[in-house]
């Protein structure tokens, strides 16, 4: 039998001198794929500071709004009070009629005010009460009161026509006051 000349003898290498080849090689395979940086999660989301951002403003405008109106209630001549919604009210007569509910459809003939005292609306309309066809925080304002109740009550921008204003008197993140005149209920 004849030995193939271009097969390596493997007896020609001492067995120590082949276990250290081999170690070298996987220690520098290994070695070499190891990678020191941190390395992202694949499903971490790319941080949106538009959003932060917005955040932090709008706060700060809300915080800004408060103390405005802070200021008013402290100059008024009235002694308003602070609502667990984030109105501020001051009931100059309960009314002597029916508690205002929920499903109530009422009348009310209103003023609505700017926190500069400029005269937006004299308005008076009918309304389901609790069906928010008003501003959120007249709608709620409105079970402070019995029939033939009156009040003034000052609306935070949120509770009112928000970062759009009425597209008319009201502008943008502007507080509103509504002077209630009268309250009826029609049924």
């Amino acid at each position: 039998m004849k030995k193939r000349e271009n097969i390596p003898n493997l007896q020609k290498f001492p067995c120590g001198e082949f276990k250290g080849l081999v170690f070298l090689f996987v220690f520098l395979l290994f070695s070499g794929c190891q990678n020191d940086r941190p390395h992202l999660p694949f499903n971490r989301l790319p941080t949106d500071y538009t959003t932060d951002n917005l955040l932090v403003i709008n706060k700060v405008l809300a915080e800004r709004e408060l103390e405005e109106i802070e200021a008013f209630v402290q100059q008024s001549d009235f002694d308003f009070t602070e609502s667990p919604l984030g109105f501020w009210y001051n009931i100059e007569f309960q009314g002597d009629g029916r508690p205002i509910k929920r499903g109530n459809r009422v009348r009310v003939e209103y003023d609505l005010i700017l926190l500069d005292e400029t005269l937006c609306y004299e308005r008076e309309r009918t309304i389901n009460i609790g069906r928010f066809e008003i501003t959120r925080g007249l709608d709620e304002a409105l079970f402070l009161l019995n029939e033939g109740g009156r009040g003034t009550f000052i609306i935070p921008s949120g509770l009112a026509f928000g970062i759009i204003g009425d597209q008319n008197c009201v502008g943008a993140k502007r507080t509103i006051i509504y002077k209630i005149l009268t309250v009826e209920i029609v049924r």
